[in-house]
């Protein structure tokens, strides 16, 4: 019964039952809350709507509510409406009384789920590749293994006699040399190989040529003990080792928890500054607290020195490499190309994974609002918008697993310049976004299961690089898309 559209004949005694139901609840105090069993949407979904619109939501007495068929709107608002208020003139009732704001706003991201789940078929048949080609709107590519191994690789950059340095999160640099030998650097920094932490980053300095800086950013503990969060170190190789190590961002104990994820960890350069994330560390509500690192963008000079315009570097009490806050996990950073804009991805719950167009001093709301809700199926809140916070410029429900992104700068693919190439993990799928003005204007998705997207790189050969985790290999590759012709 949970539905947008006219519902059918059928099942009048199961539609007089919630009617009288629904009339029994109306004498209740509006402000009154309820649960339905553990107040997760599936449940809910099954105890009121199943019976009408079918267990998958494939329909029943009711329609599927897996088309974009809708009777009064198909926006998450029109349908969030429906459910609280019903639609006069047919069967849906208003379920106002019997869920609260959270509750319908968690059926809405179900209902978006599986409408979004039951389109993949479509979209498998579209990109799957025919003789090792794959079509894409503008060109046909193929995907090319150029390095493979049994650990996780993080991220990825060249040197310029074209070789390259990659991450492992257990906490190896290698240096793949263009000859195919790998070398693993001596005397990197001791990382807290603790759940989604480890060796994350490495990142040059635009300035290598002349300076020869590295840079790492790594979960660490100063310990070795049980808590830990992302610092950055910058240092050069040389004859295989790593030297001349210098500390560039290294919170105090006080600031490391024992959490395991969301520790962000994306680095970009800009006009002398470094621009790097944190994510949440799983304590949501760090996000909005500007005395703590967690959940926040964060601006140094590339020598960590904290710049005094920062937005916050006066504001006592206040953590002063902050940037922008309300984050929960971003894990993909880079710069438009063509005006410097910083476009960043993040991790949602499940739901409401984001694109963001960061400025400084802006509140980007987590956990205030939300386009996901809890991993269980429980709301979090029913507030997708707020003044004084900001918009995502694009958000995927169900989540993708956002990660690692990169503005395309080559010309083998001229049709994809200055597109923003992002990966997803969960998904396994690589989007390509369309920006213009500040604004996200097309998506298109170019690949899928060949891995966990953990990476993407724009590569000095004109070529888009990907890194992946699992998929047809069982450790992780790094991989070329190649013009099909």
């Amino acid at each position: 019964m949970l539905s947008t559209r006219m519902l059918g004949n059928g099942n009048r005694n199961t539609i007089r039952w919630w009617m009288a139901a629904i009339l029994a609840l109306s004498v209740i105090p509006a402000h009154a809350q309820f649960s339905i069993g553990s107040g997760k949407v599936d449940e809910l979904f099954q105890v009121l709507c199943a019976t009408c619109h079918g267990k998958q939501m494939e329909g029943g007495s009711a329609p599927s509510l897996l088309d974009d068929t809708w009777l009064v709107g198909g926006d998450d608002a029109s349908i969030a409406s429906a459910i609280r208020e019903g639609i006069p003139g047919t069967e849906m009732v208003a379920y106002k009384a019997l869920l609260s704001e959270d509750q319908i706003r968690s059926l809405v991201i179900y209902i978006r789920e599986n409408r979004l789940l039951h389109e993949q078929g479509n979209l498998l048949e579209k990109i799957t590749p025919q003789e090792g080609v794959i079509t894409s709107e503008h060109h046909p590519f193929e995907v090319d293994t150029v390095f493979d191994g049994s650990g996780t690789f993080w991220s990825l950059d060249w040197l310029p006699d074209g070789s390259m340095l990659i991450t492992e999160k257990s906490g190896s640099l290698l240096h793949v040399m263009a000859d195919g030998r790998v070398q693993t650097i001596e005397g990197t920094p001791a990382v807290w190989d603790r759940g989604q932490g480890g060796m994350l980053e490495v990142q040059l300095h635009p300035n290598y040529a002349e300076n020869g800086w590295i840079y790492l950013a790594y979960s660490r503990s100063h310990d070795n003990g049980d808590t830990g969060l992302t610092s950055i170190q910058r240092g050069r190789i040389r004859e295989g080792a790593w030297v001349d190590s210098q500390m560039i961002f290294d919170p105090s104990p006080e600031f490391h928890t024992s959490a395991r994820h969301h520790f962000g960890t994306r680095l970009v350069f800009s006009d002398g500054y470094l621009f790097f994330s944190i994510g949440d560390r799983g304590d949501m509500e760090t996000a909005q607290d500007l005395t703590l690192p967690n959940g926040k963008m964060h601006r140094i000079h590339d020598d960590g020195r904290i710049p005094e315009d920062n937005p916050f570097a006066d504001m006592d009490g206040s953590f002063p490499s902050i940037w922008s806050y309300g984050h929960r996990n971003p894990q993909g950073i880079d710069l438009d190309p063509r005006d410097g804009r910083l476009w960043i991805t993040e991790h949602g719950p499940r739901g409401g994974d984001e694109t963001n167009l960061v400025k400084p001093g802006l509140n980007y709301g987590w956990p205030v609002i939300t386009y996901g809700m809890n991993y269980n199926g429980t709301p979090i809140t029913d507030k997708t918008e707020m003044d004084g916070m900001e918009q995502p410029k694009l958000y995927w429900t169900p989540s993708i697993a956002v990660c690692g992104i990169d503005f395309y700068e080559g010309d083998v693919f001229p049709e994809w310049k200055h597109n923003l190439f992002v990966g997803g993990l969960a998904s396994e799928q690589v989007h390509r976004l369309v920006i213009e003005e500040g604004e996200v204007v097309h998506e298109e998705i170019i690949l899928k299961n060949e891995g966990r997207v953990r990476d993407v790189a724009s590569g000095p050969d004109g070529r888009l690089y990907l890194v992946l985790n699992g998929g047809p290999s069982s450790g992780s590759r790094i991989v070329r898309l190649n013009p099909a012709n």
